[in-house]
This record gives C-alpha cells, structure tokens and sequence, in this order.
C-alpha cells in the first residue's frame, strides 16, 4: 500500500538523490541525530479522476473521512454538516486566539444549525481550494486525529487543526466520495506544520504515488536548470526555468493534483523532437498532441532500452530520470503517447511537473533541509509504491 510520511530523519531504503528546493530560508543550524519515525497515511489513486486521495479517522466518535491529496494545500478541510461530523472531542479556535489573524470584534455571525461549522466565536479564514479554485470561508477548530506511526505506540492520537466547509462546490471535480482535501503545504493553516509543531519535528513530507487503485497557494518549487534526453540537453530559452520571486513567473512546480506534466510551448516542441526521433507517429489522443506506434519503442515493457529516458538537471547537477512508464502512456493496444500536455505560449509556470510523472518514485521535501529528495522509477528495482 503506498504511504506519504512525515520523517523524523528521512530514511530511503533505495539511495535518493537530493538537491536544493528553489525558495526557502538559509540552511538552519544541523540537528542532532535522531532514530528515524513517521507518521503515515495510505495514499489510493482514483482511475477515473487521476486524482490521489486518503482517508483520515477523526473525533469522538470516530468518523472516517475521505480526503484528495494536495501537495500545494494549505489545509486539511472537509464538509462537516454534510457528513454528519459533530465531534465530542473538538474544540473551536477562538477569534483573538493565537492562530487566528481575527480580533474578538471581527468575529462572524452564523444563523445556521449551531455545530463546529457554526459557532459565533470561532476564526473563520479563506481558504482557496487549489483542485476547484474557489475561495471560500471555512470555521477553524482542533479535534483528535487517529494516525499510524512507525514506533510505539503504533497508534497515536495527534490533537490537529481542521477547517469546516459547507459550500457543495468545493467538492466539485473530486473523487467520488472524496469530502474534502488534505493540504500538505507550508502555512499557518496545514496539516504537516501542525505535527512539525506539536512533535518538535523537522518539516518533511515524502510521497510515494501509486500507479494503480488500490482497494482497501503553497507551492513546492524545484530548482532545475535544464532538461536532457538521453544525456543530450534540450534546447530552448533556459531563462523560462529561473522563477522570478517578485512577478512569480517561472521555474518548475510540483503539483500532483494535474494529472500530466504541462510544460511551455517551446519547452513541449523541443522536448517532442529529441524524444521521438524515427518513432512512427499516430493520430493523436486527447490531452495527448505526439502519439506513436508502441513497436517503435520495443513493443514489449516501457523500461526497454528503445524508450528515451528524459532527464530534469537540477542545482548541483543531479538527475531526475524519468523513464518509460513516467513518459508514455498507453491509449491503445499499440499506441503509445507521450505523457506530456502542451501549456501554450507564455504561461506563468513554464514546468508544472504532475501526478503521472511521480507514480511510483519516492520524493520528500525537506523544508528544514531547503533540500527536494527523490528516488527514480521503483519498478526498475521490481517494486512499486503499492508494495511498500
């Protein structure tokens, strides 16, 4: 079953390789050594979405909630009226109270069923969901969380904070029966700051996506200086890759909520070129523009030494290779096309690297660190993120 997890001191079974994240604060004083832990949560892949979620257990009672995956959230939100979440165990967090930006006087008035979503003293915030882009006001509150971990006790009840929702439309475009988002980014509201807080860890998140369902604006931006295809650099305008800290235009994004990576126009052209090279095309599949004959690249596995492997340069010159089963998506018997969609001329994130392009590789950000870790494919040593 695959596992993001939150270190104590990262651990890789497979060697990773690390480079700096693009924007973050000097490196801090070295911690002393620690055994390594985490927390850890199941990560599932909806098929028809493409989206990746997971399931929290929350409260008194105990209430299972079903959560899509967003490393770029900035909280972890849900619709509490809607599910029927009226916890014993949570308390509201006050207007005027350390966390909350409203004074006692700013407080908003609710008219509807009294509850955790409807409470006159609580902080409200605004809280934009990054899968459907909707601004919408959310209670702030803490309640009990029921989380796996790695040490004893294997159980361990973390007390966190939580937004209720009730507006219908935040949960628009979400995986059928998903009620809301878990937000892994870095702010005042999230999720993993509130762990980092409350356990004296350092902030760490570390994904592993699955390929396959199982059953059962904070951004992360890396530092890449350029783009290969079997060793040879693209050629295109490199200034695209440096991000722009005041315009915020620029540079390479992580961002597992879009299903395939979207790169600038000139980026996708040159890209295309060097990849294909004397592959037979095929008519194209949508999002898909380049498609081709599976035969031109083997016919056989996606690893085959005929698939082009594309590698991200990042600061210090380590490599993201991405290999077959990353590049090529499979539409047909015998077609293949590559997993990449063309963003159009000039948009503000040139690289916007997405879910495909992650399954099945092991990635932390290390915020502590200013470091982005990263393991390639797993199926290239016969395991994936569903067997770990």
């Amino acid at each position: 079953m695959a596992r993001f997890f939150i270190f104590l001191n990262i651990l890789f079974i497979l060697v990773a390789t690390t480079t700096s994240l693009t924007e973050h604060n000097p490196k801090p004083k070295p911690r002393p050594k620690q055994k390594s832990h985490a927390f850890m949560l199941p990560v599932f892949k909806d098929t028809k979405t493409g989206i990746y979620y997971t399931n929290v257990t929350i409260g008194k009672p105990s209430l299972v909630v079903n959560l899509a995956v967003d490393v770029r959230g900035s909280a972890l939100w849900f619709q509490c009226e809607e599910i029927g979440y009226n916890s014993t165990t949570y308390t509201p967090i006050l207007c005027g109270s350390k966390g909350c930006e409203q004074t006692k006087d700013q407080c908003s008035t609710c008219y509807g069923t009294y509850g955790p979503s409807c409470r006159n003293d609580t902080c409200h915030a605004y809280l934009q969901t990054q899968m459907t882009y909707n601004s919408v006001q959310a209670s702030l509150v803490k309640d009990d969380f029921l989380l796996s971990y790695t040490s004893q006790p294997l159980k361990l009840a973390a007390r966190l904070p939580l937004a209720c929702m009730s507006a219908l439309e935040v949960v628009t475009g979400l995986p059928y029966g998903s009620q809301g988002i878990l937000g892994l980014g870095n702010s005042s509201t999230s999720f993993v700051n509130a762990l980092v807080s409350s356990y004296k860890i350092p902030f760490k998140v570390a994904l592993c996506l699955p390929s396959t369902r199982e059953h059962g604006e904070d951004n992360y931006y890396i530092d890449v200086k350029s783009i290969q295809v079997n060793g040879k650099k693209l050629s295109f305008n490199h200034e695209l890759l440096t991000f722009n800290k005041t315009s915020h235009y620029g540079g390479t994004k992580i961002s597992n909520i879009i299903p395939y990576t979207l790169l600038d126009t000139s980026i996708y052209k040159a890209l295309v070129e060097a990849f294909a090279g004397k592959a037979k095309k095929r008519k194209a599949v949508y999002p898909f523009s380049d498609c081709f004959s599976y035969k031109s690249f083997g016919g056989k596995s996606l690893l085959e030494k005929e698939v082009p492997m594309i590698s991200l340069v990042l600061g210090g010159g380590a490599k993201w290779d991405i290999y077959g089963p990353n590049s090529l998506v499979k539409v047909k018997k015998t077609v293949l096309c590559l997993a990449f969609v063309d963003a159009g001329d000039g948009p503000r994130i040139p690289v916007e690297i997405g879910g495909y392009q992650m399954e099945n590789n092991l990635v932390e950000f290390d915020l502590d660190a200013s470091k982005f870790s990263f393991t390639s494919s797993l199926l290239r040593h016969n395991t994936s993120c569903s067997q770990l």
